[in-house]
């Protein structure tokens, strides 16, 4: 299978180290399946907020880019993202979520967010937040 994406993407996809923050079981294997086939060859889960945060204290995750659910109970994805910003400087955090008030995503922003993809989304989407990333 070949894919629409130019080598330099793949490339880039592949030597990241991706953590991806879901309660949801279902959407945590479709995000982390999403990410192996666009290139990424370490994607490391985490079944919410406070695993998230486990996995980066304990050295289990050193993440170049957490894709992480808004919504989770416990520690939620603003939680992950502020403490994740003061752990690791320089990580990039992509926000999922439903909510898509602008509000929202204002919000996400002024707390360091490196983009915001609302549920449900396609590959495209993803790819699209991904590349502004890789761009920047």
């Amino acid at each position: 299978m070949t894919s629409p994406f130019d080598d330099s993407f793949i490339a880039w996809m592949s030597e990241k180290t991706f953590l991806v923050v879901e309660d949801m079981a279902s959407s945590r294997m479709l995000e982390s399946s999403l990410l192996r086939g666009l290139g990424a060859k370490k994607v490391v889960a985490a079944v919410d907020g406070a695993d998230a945060l486990a996995k980066l204290d304990g050295g289990a995750a050193r993440p170049d880019i957490i894709i992480c659910d808004w919504v989770m109970p416990g520690i939620d994805g603003m939680g992950v993202l502020d403490a994740a910003k003061k752990r690791l400087p320089g990580v990039k955090v992509i926000m999922v979520t439903a909510k898509t008030d602008l509000e929202d995503v204002k919000t996400a922003h002024s707390h360091g967010a490196d983009g915001y993809v609302a549920k449900p989304f396609t590959r495209d989407t993803l790819v699209s937040a991904l590349k502004k990333i890789q761009g920047g």
